[in-house]
């Protein structure tokens, strides 16, 4: 065994973030949340202290001088989530704030670069003025376009200028904000969903938009909207533009058709644009508006809050190929299913229409096949399309605003002369939170998964986490929290569950009881603990990322008072009657137990809370719930524990949770491991559904079975991953493992795959919170050549990855500043024993003879 370590020193904090973003712009927090990295290779650094500066100018930071907050230093290894602790921070105001640490030596190092970030709107009566009414929000034809201009002072300069807007969500776009003929940010869906009770605002600095003289704002939009432009100029005077009564409003413009405006899963979706109808010029100066009638001011609701993570199109799709039928028809194939929109470049006589359907598969003539996109299980069809009247009188471009579709495949009808593969491209949309973690392996198969896995994440991270981009875009809980752990390792998830958990909270009863949709749309307050203990799940695996302290305490009583709901129906044995609906959703265990599946999920959500509330310093809690799951688990074994061997009705996904969940005695965990293994072998596949797939391979890797869990990974029949990608060629992940016929772009049945990637292939786990200290132990299966991965943490990459070569294995290891890893290097070939060296910071290698593993 050989181990070696190389490194630099020259660490200084970097990359700085308030409230996980860089610089941001409209934060309505009133103790944000700061933290940092730091640069740098020196060998095991660890950080001793830290102190924090926070400024109102640039050049008391120049001064090191925090005129608002100094946090003195702090003797702390801390370095995210850090809260604000200084004088109270005021609206609309621009802070500045660096950092430095010592290092475990007591080095004071230098200090960081200064960053910035910029308060918003705190209350509604820093808005000074009131809402948009969207008139009839649920008309095919609603979309309003709403301007007024307004002139700049002549004897000043303008210092800077910022855009707030805010509305209430949908499934759909919301608005689109224009200054002076120009889109206003790159938002392609804005707000998002959210609660009826609570609206999203966006922030802009639109200095670079306005010009001298008259300028013109104007705002399309379908539901309520509120809107202020404050412009500084550099004598210290400040103008305000805001939405009121004497701006103008077009009630009927060129959307003549605006399908699913009400966010009902029973509608279809799509819009109609003639462009002949369209205002020219409406967004700018000048344009005469003598004709349109006045706005209609309304109340808003309840709570207006910051939107500071934005929906962008993250990527641009060429098509792979188009092809043409006799009908005139071009059906276009982009390769990779995917929730987004279109750009479409056409040039024809006015009034020529053009339609655009979408699907994400074809049929057996090479025409689209809509089935699963159109959801013929609802009351009626969902048609997806989108329509364009061609204006007539030069080039044009149409891409959809109020519209977006989950496709692979798009079918052209109505297009002038043949459709090419440069005239159309797909944008896909998704929130802002791809970072550099990224996983590779030596097996096309398990990349092609991978691929899948992240494409259906990613086509599903829309402003809430939707079960598919299709039909539904429904936030169901359950979905959330199948693929949570694999979201957290693959995207900077922390603005997005923020954002959400605020839903959830938004729609919590006074009774305690949480919908299985969030946000509800008023029909899902059934009790289904597997489904709701996403409230428990997600936050712990969010702090074990992040470190997150006041995550946790945030959602605190949220939490409790959802499992305090469940403590009712307890029987006296200790077992969770009538809390489940759904089950193991797309499993073919059909008789597994719900009063099993209730109590196993309520197991695992008082642990885990059992433990939030020890981090929190809630001591009786955290005692009474630890003593609460004791009953459950015993209840649990009482019951359904069979022969010492099984669990419930033996089926893989009943053992599988046992296993994952660790309610299994010690005395019986061979058994039933043997017996889960068993029925795998017995049946070469899979029997599980959603529940199953989430824990399946943990269960097996955590309990010295990984050979088997690779078994799972890499096999093509019917019930695993595999068949996906070998019957149907799949780009995302399916909703079912039988076949193609439900939705084609389902995120949970792969959480569980995906995070097996990263934790046993690569290696890289978490053992304490915010990725303070690491377990780097990867699983070397004898069929593959190589793996890696690497982790965006809050400290900075963690990357793992091995190689066979010339008969020995080589590990290499980098683990970032301020932290440990415990690296785990294979010392046989059954996968059971490793040698463990304790390392810090720095780049590592380690070379072992061994070079396979494997099981009986």
């Amino acid at each position: 065994m050989q181990q070696t370590n190389s490194a630099t020193a020259s660490d200084v904090p970097t990359n700085l973030r308030c409230e996980y973003r860089t610089a941001p712009l409209g934060i309505d927090k009133p103790r944000p949340k700061l933290g940092w990295e730091t640069a740098g290779d020196e060998p095991d650094f660890r950080q001793q202290a830290y102190r924090i500066v926070v400024a109102s100018s640039l050049s008391y930071i120049d001064e090191d001088f925090g005129d608002l907050w100094d946090s003195g230093k702090v003797e702390l290894n801390e370095q995210n989530a850090i809260l604000y602790g200084g004088a109270a921070l005021k609206p609309a105001t621009r802070y500045w704030w660096k950092v430095k640490v010592w290092n475990e030596r007591g080095r004071e190092l230098d200090w960081s670069e200064a960053a910035s970030f910029e308060t918003g709107l705190f209350t509604i009566e820093d808005w000074g003025c009131g809402w948009l009414n969207a008139e009839y929000p649920n008309s095919p034809t609603a979309v309003y376009y709403e301007r007024t201009t307004f002139e700049l002072k002549q004897d000043a300069r303008v210092a800077s200028a910022r855009a707030y807007i805010g509305a209430t969500g949908s499934k759909a776009n919301a608005y689109e904000l224009r200054i002076n003929g120009a889109k206003v940010g790159e938002d392609l869906l804005s707000p998002g969903q959210t609660h009826f009770r609570r609206g999203l605002y966006r922030t802009h600095d639109v200095t670079d938009l306005l010009v001298a003289g008259v300028n013109a704002v104007g705002i399309m939009h379908t539901r309520k909207v509120i809107f202020r432009l404050d412009v500084r100029y550099d004598d210290g005077s400040v103008d305000t533009i805001v939405a009121d009564h004497t701006w103008k409003r077009l009630k009927k413009g060129p959307y003549t058709a605006l399908r699913y405006a009400g966010g009902s899963i029973s509608e279809g979706k799509g819009e109609t644009y003639d462009a002949r109808l369209e205002p020219v010029g409406w967004d700018l100066p000048g344009y005469d508006d003598a004709a349109w009638g006045g706005t209609i001011p309304d109340s808003g609701p309840l709570l207006l809050t910051a939107q500071p993570e934005p929906i962008l199109c993250m990527a641009e799709i060429r098509p792979v190929a188009v092809a043409g039928f006799a009908s005139g028809k071009f059906v276009v194939d982009f390769g990779q299913n995917l929730f987004g929109t279109l750009s479409l470049a056409v040039e024809g006589p006015a009034g020529t229409r053009i339609t655009l359907r979408y699907a994400e598969r074809l049929g057996p003539d090479g025409g689209i096949d809509s089935g699963s996109i159109e959801a013929g299980w609802l009351a009626e069809a969902q048609p997806h399309y989108d329509e364009y009247l061609l204006r007539g009188e030069a080039e044009e471009t149409y891409q959809p605003r109020f519209s977006c579709h989950g496709f692979r495949y798009v079918e052209v009808a109505g297009y002038p002369g043949a459709l090419t593969a440069d005239r159309i491209v797909a944008k896909v949309v998704h929130n802002d939170l791809l970072n550099d973690s990224a996983f590779a392996c030596g097996s096309e198969l398990l990349n092609r998964l991978h691929h899948g896995a992240v494409w259906s994440f990613r086509s599903n991270l829309v402003s809430v986490p939707m079960d598919c981009p299709t039909r539904e875009r429904q936030g169901w809980l359950g979905d959330a929290h199948c693929h949570s752990e694999a979201d957290l390792l693959n995207f900077d998830m922390a603005a997005f569950y923020e954002k959400w958990f605020d839903d959830i909270a938004d729609c919590q009863l006074d009774n305690g009881i949480i919908p299985l949709i969030c946000p509800s749309e008023g029909h899902e307050y059934a009790l289904d603990i597997p489904w709701v203990s996403a409230v428990v799940f997600i936050p712990w695996e969010y702090y074990m990322a992040y470190g997150d302290k006041a995550f946790l305490s945030k959602h605190y009583s949220m939490m409790k008072r959802c499992l305090d709901v469940f403590k009712l129906r307890l029987d006296r044995d200790g077992v969770l009657q009538g809390s489940v609906l759904f089950g193991d959703w797309f499993g073919q265990s059909k008789d597994i137990s719900k009063p099993y599946l209730a109590s196993a999920y309520y197991y695992r959500c008082l642990t885990l809370f059992s433990k939030i509330a020890n981090v929190l310093g809630y001591r009786a809690d955290s005692a009474a719930y630890a003593e609460r799951a004791s009953r459950v688990r015993d209840g649990i074994n009482a019951a359904y524990l069979k022969n010492g061997e099984s669990y419930d009705n033996g089926s893989q996904t009943a053992n599988a949770l046992a296993l994952h969940f660790g309610f299994v005695p010690e005395a019986h965990k061979a058994n039933v491991l043997g017996s889960l293994v068993a029925d795998i072998r017995s049946r070469g596949t899979m029997t599980v559904g959603c529940l199953g797939a989430e824990a399946i391979l943990a269960a097996l890797a955590d309990n010295g079975r990984n050979d088997v869990a690779y078994e799972l990974a890499t096999n093509t029949r019917q019930g695993g991953w595999g068949y996906w990608v070998e019957k149907y060629g799949a780009t995302t992940a399916f909703e079912s493992f039988a076949d193609d016929r439900s939705s084609n772009n389902h995120a949970f049945l792969v959480g569980g795959l995906d995070a097996w990637f990263y934790k046993h292939l690569a290696g890289i786990s978490p053992v304490k919170p915010g990725y303070g200290e690491i377990a780097i132990k990867p699983f070397v299966p004898g069929g593959l050549a190589h793996a890696s991965g690497q982790v965006r943490t809050v400290r900075g990459l963690v990357k793992s990855g091995w190689r066979k070569k010339d008969g020995a294995l080589e590990l290499e290891v980098e683990i970032p500043p301020n932290a440990t890893a415990n690296v785990h290097v294979p010392s046989d070939e059954r996968g059971q024993d490793y040698t463990i060296y304790a390392v810090g910071s720095g780049r590592h290698r380690f070379t072992s003879m061994i070079v396979a593993q494997g099981g009986d």
